[in-house]
Parts: structure tokens; C-alpha cells; sequence
């Protein structure tokens, strides 16, 4: 994708979050509640980020297809990781998540509001793993936060791609066992 296609996923996300929140606005919720969905959605997103890279994008296929897969759903990013085509994950992978997680959420809480604010969450933490992930690659960041993700995310494509799989959090590296501290500077590139 070229120019400003390949940020139609990020469009089309907006506009189903705006719409599913203006379709449930009527439920009564209050403000507190609403804010705690999101962030339990901004959470389940680190988990989800997690367990995609971990175990979906660094899978070890046997097919043909299946390495075809996942060299075009990741692995072609750790060889071109700078390349601007591929910011935000297609629709076609990211929907089918998407669609189910959300349905999942509706059954789970049995709310369609309750289950809006936490895809919202979802998303907000999406777009937050993809703001991120931009600046891993192609800025320098100011803040020490900033700074740190992206050395971190940088060590898991330069020097130990089978440990550091959190983008916007290395929460569950270290609750499942692959966080590695940041310790020494990582060189220019």
C-alpha cells in the first residue's frame, strides 16, 4: 500500500468505535466504569499484542503456506523493518481478531455498551502498539520511556528475536518468562 492507504485500517477502526459507542450512548454507565473498560481493553490488547507476536508471527511453519503466511504477516517486517508499507496490520488479518474479540466481550460482559468500551480500549491500545512501533523505526524519541521501548524492541530484531515480544509493554515478557533487561547500548543504525 502506498500514501495514505496503507492507514485505512486506522480509519476504519475510528469509525466503528465512534459508531458502536453512538449506537449504545443510551446505557446507563457511568464515566468511572466506561474509563475502567478501556483500560482493561488497553490491557487485554498487551496480552493479545503478546501472544500474536510470540506465537502467531515467530511461528516455525512446516507448509509452504503456512511459512508464506507468516512471512507476510511478520517475519517480512524483521527483514525490512523500516519499510512504511507496513504500518498497521492489513484488514485482513486484523479483522477477523478484531470481529472476535469484540463478540467475545458482548457474551462475556452481556452488554454491547460494556463490550464497545472495551473493544475501544482494544483499538486505543492498537493504535498506541502501531505509534510505538513507528517510532521504534524511524524516530528517536525524547522521553526516557519512549526510549527505553524502543531499545527494547529493537534488541528483539537485532540480537534476540525469540525473547522480547512486548511492544507497548514488556508486562507479560515478564510474566511469561521473556523479558531480558535492557543493559547495554544498542548500536547506531
Amino acid at each position: 500500500m502506498t500514501g495514505w492507504k496503507h492507514l485505512t485500517p486506522a480509519y476504519f477502526y475510528t469509525a466503528l468505535v465512534v459508531c458502536l459507542i453512538a449506537v449504545t450512548h443510551n446505557e446507563s454507565f457511568s464515566w468511572s466504569r466506561n474509563f475502567l473498560l478501556i483500560g482493561f481493553g488497553v490491557l487485554s490488547w498487551t496480552l493479545i499484542e503478546y501472544g500474536l507476536h510470540r506465537f502467531v508471527f515467530h511461528f516455525n511453519a512446516r507448509s509452504t503456506f503456512g511459512e508464506k503466511l507468516v512471512y507476510a504477516a511478520h517475519l517480512s517486517h524483521h527483514e525490512n523493518p523500516r519499510a512504511l508499507n507496513r504500518l498497521f496490520a492489513s484488514l485482513l488479518i486484523s479483522l477477523p481478531i478484531a470481529t472476535i474479540y469484540l463478540l467475545l466481550a458482548w457474551v462475556a460482559m452481556r452488554s454491547l455498551h460494556a463490550a464497545s468500551y472495551v473493544f475501544t480500549g482494544l483499538i486505543a491500545g492498537y493504535f498506541c502498539y502501531e505509534w510505538l512501533h513507528f517510532q521504534a523505526h524511524h524516530r528517536r524519541p525524547r522521553l526516557r520511556l519512549f526510549r527505553y521501548l524502543r531499545k527494547y524492541h529493537l534488541l528483539h530484531h537485532y540480537q534476540t528475536p525469540d525473547l522480547r515480544f512486548g511492544v507497548t509493554s514488556p508486562l507479560f515478557d515478564m510474566i511469561l518468562g521473556t523479558f531480558r533487561p535492557v543493559r547495554k547500548p544498542l548500536p547506531r543504525r
